[in-house]
């Protein structure tokens, strides 16, 4: 039902609908001196020629016979290919005929594909369902008004801020390129569905939308019910709708019970920000592929060819050592590019039949280049539950490997202790820059140098193992560090380690600190008491640190040996 209004001389909206081919159209023409008709005339034709082509019936068909998430994809792009392709063809009307440059047409439209419903939607006309007698707004204007909206600013729609309600920032024929929102909805006995343009939107709210669908005893009266509220309540631009009614929604509906409860678990998900709207919510689960799991069954991180995430609709899984129900969100960080996706071990596991849907990585990237509002509120929100996730604990385990320079990742000899978790040898003291102790010749401004006590090694030969501290606990260049060992015990030599850069300048950078334990033959047998010695001279005070570099050391020297200034 169409019609002009009571301000506007002629009618810039066009309609078309094909019951047998469930297809569904109208457009909100613009650019006035009649060129508004031409662009919306001209997207009916050409959005109606390719929705009804057979390729697109090809494409459709297999969807239905295969289900898989490739022939998804390719049946949503059969349909935004003929949106943008009326696109152009606007365009290259205003080129033919300069007259006519700058008109333009807003788009929403509707396919029957098996037992769903698939959108496509340009601007401000919209699209309605009433389910279960309550009524909801599927699509989202593409208008100025409703990006501040969105971004959080407050705006006096009955005052100044009204004029932002028609100022489009997405159409058909506006611009170089056009943004198609497409998603899809599961059909149910019952169901009713409106599109209209905004003569009749800016007039009927959405709650008003719902008791027309429902009380009308036919869609055709609904429809002309929705255009005399319209006229009758100023009637101030042209007013179209189309009313549609489910009454079976195929071989496999789903029930209306189980439907409400699926809807109610994926809306309990985390990553449905306060951002994320309803009709958003929709948009983003067009590209989900539901996957049932047996009790015992993995879901697994990788699988439909890219890696995905989960959100749980029904049943219970094991995941991250707790059980978690309906809702959860499972491997988030599978959707980010490049970050490292679960092991064996972080995989969930299905303890009941388990419903899920799967979002691949690679269509939840393409989801957010489409729809970049949307997008921009989902990454926030994936960023915000990476971040809180707790990271799996992993219990070190070091082994000593007495022919190389490294500490792999193995049980710990039991006769061993783990250098990472020694305890600081109580005779040594921390030196910073307001402290030292006179007792160790160092020289570290800032930091410390802790050492681990004597390790046994339980060997008769000789073994030297160089332990990395890294960069956190360096110690001091080429002065040294002494403490107590008992004649049995391995000898301890601390050196810092520089490579020299082609330039021939050690780089504080490239040092390297190590600790270097050598284990002796077998003690001689205990000797007489040797006279006592005098004591020795207390060793050189601390100097200042300088700008000048610190030549490294020709070799490392033992604490038994002494140092030299």
């Amino acid at each position: 039902m169409t019609h002009v209004g009571n301000v506007r001389e002629h009618n810039e909206d066009a309609f078309f609908f094909d019951q047998d081919l469930g297809l569904f159209l109208v457009c909100d023409g613009m650019g006035g001196h009649a060129a508004g008709e031409v662009a919306s005339a001209i997207a009916i034709k050409t959005i109606r020629e390719r929705w009804s082509h057979s390729d697109t019936a090809e494409v459709a068909d297999v969807w239905l016979d295969r289900g898989t998430a490739i022939a998804k994809k390719q049946l949503i792009a059969s349909l935004r290919e003929g949106v943008i392709a009326a696109h152009n063809a606007i365009l290259a009307e205003g080129v033919r005929d300069p007259t006519k440059q700058g008109m333009g047409t807003t788009l929403v439209g509707a396919i029957v594909v098996g037992n769903e419903l698939v959108f496509a939607h340009c601007g401000d006309s919209r699209a309605y369902i009433v389910r279960d007698g309550i009524a909801m707004q599927l699509t989202e204007d593409h208008t100025l008004l409703q990006r501040l909206l969105a971004a959080g600013i407050d705006v006096d729609v009955t005052g100044d801020g009204a004029r932002f309600r028609s100022m489009l920032t997405n159409a058909l024929g506006i611009g170089t390129e056009c943004k198609v929102s497409t998603f899809v909805v599961p059909l149910a006995d019952g169901d009713r569905f409106m599109l209209c343009s905004d003569g009749i939107s800016e007039y009927v709210p959405e709650n008003e939308v719902g008791e027309v669908l429902v009380k009308q005893p036919s869609p055709a009266r609904a429809a002309q019910k929705l255009v005399d509220l319209a006229l009758e309540r100023g009637g101030g631009d042209n007013a179209t709708a189309i009313v549609v009614r489910v009454l079976e929604a195929g071989e496999t509906p789903v029930p209306a019970e189980q439907r409400r409860r699926d809807d109610l678990s994926i809306s309990l998900c985390e990553i449905w920000s306060e951002k994320v709207t309803p009709q958003q919510r929709l948009r983003a689960l067009r590209i989900a592929i539901p996957r049932d799991h047996a009790p015992g069954e993995v879901l697994p991180a990788h699988t439909l060819g890219d890696r995905v995430a989960w959100i749980v609709v029904e049943g219970e899984v094991q995941y991250e050592g707790e059980p978690c129900g309906p809702g959860a969100f499972l491997y988030p960080e599978s959707l980010i590019g490049g970050s490292k996706i679960p092991d064996k071990e972080g995989l969930a596991v299905a303890k009941t039949e388990v419903r899920g849907v799967a979002i691949r990585s690679d269509d939840f990237r393409e989801l957010c280049e489409d729809d970049s509002e949307l997008g921009e509120a989902l990454l926030d929100r994936l960023g915000q539950i990476i971040a809180a996730k707790k990271p799996r604990s992993v219990r070190p385990t070091l082994e000593v490997d007495p022919h190389g320079k490294t500490i792999a990742q193995a049980p710990t000899d039991p006769t061993m202790q783990a250098l990472g978790n020694a305890t600081t040898d109580p005779n040594m003291k921390v030196v910073s820059a307001a402290a030292s102790d006179p007792s160790l010749s160092t020289s570290a401004i800032g930091r410390a140098a802790t050492l681990p006590p004597p390790v046994a090694v339980p060997s008769s030969r000789t073994v030297e193992t160089v332990v990395s501290l890294g960069r956190a606990a360096t110690p001091p260049v080429g002065v040294p560090t002494t403490f107590p060992r008992a004649p049995s015990e391995p000898e301890i030599v601390i050196e810092m380690q520089a490579d020299e850069p082609d330039d021939g300048v050690p780089s504080a950078a490239e040092d390297e600190p190590v600790i270097t334990m050598t284990r002796g033959e077998e003690p001689e047998p205990p000797r007489a008491p040797e006279p006592p010695r005098a004591p020795p001279e207390p060793p050189p005070p601390i100097r200042a640190a300088t700008s000048e570099p610190i030549k490294p050391l020709a070799r490392s020297k033992r604490a038994s040996e002494g140092w030299d200034d």
